[in-house]
């Protein structure tokens, strides 16, 4: 049976990866790993997924591949904003941009929060994080651009936002060209550009 402390592969992984890794069935695998998550040997994130959380190359984002199944997806909002140093107030939550339903998962390794967007609106200001765990991210002004996206939506999420610090890398010029490139309707195109001046001249 694999040793998932010995294996730099297994940091977050399904219940498949293990049971063809180990050449086992898939009820053969699901058993093993329950029984070391009962053991507190390994977190199990939700139907199906698993985290060796005592992994030096362990992050929570670094699930985020793995929750999204077969959806497109990427961190982005306030979360993304933090990690790119535009935001120093945490998020309590890790905010994901996804093609699903919008949505929250309560995991062991925190909350993380799904917010649709469209595909038509993934194509550009997004990358793989670099890290050992690789996760996609958008780039800091392709989050705030979600997040005022998002802002124009009837549930009026971010409708008030923490204090900016658009002078931190920040790239202004990029953030227009996103905003008038990607394929925003003419009006929500209209309300985020009114959004951003209010931002940008504070």
């Amino acid at each position: 049976m694999l040793e998932l402390n010995s294996s730099p592969e297994f940091v977050i992984f399904t219940t498949r990866d293990y049971a063809t890794a180990g050449g086992t069935s898939m009820s053969s695998a699901s058993r093993r790993l329950d029984r070391l998550s009962e053991r507190k040997a390994l977190t199990r994130l939700t139907k199906g997924v698993w985290a060796n959380t005592a992994h030096p190359h362990f992050h929570p984002l670094a699930c985020v591949p793995y929750l999204l199944g077969k959806e497109q997806g990427y961190v982005s909002f306030l979360s993304a904003l933090h990690l790119h140093g535009v935001l120093s107030q945490i998020p309590r939550t890790h905010q994901v941009a996804t093609t699903g339903r919008p949505r929250v998962l309560e995991s062991p390794v925190g909350r993380f929060e799904f917010l649709r967007v469209k595909p038509e609106l993934m194509r550009d200001g997004v990358d793989w994080s670099d890290t050992h765990q690789p996760f996609l991210i958008a780039s800091a002004e392709k989050a705030l651009l979600d997040t005022l996206y998002i802002a124009t939506r009837k549930s009026k999420r971010f409708a008030s936002l923490p204090e900016l610090d658009l002078d931190n890398g920040f790239r202004r010029r990029e953030f227009e060209r996103l905003l008038k490139q990607l394929a925003y309707p003419v009006r929500i195109r209209s309300a985020m550009a009114s959004r951003w001046r209010q931002l940008k001249d504070r």
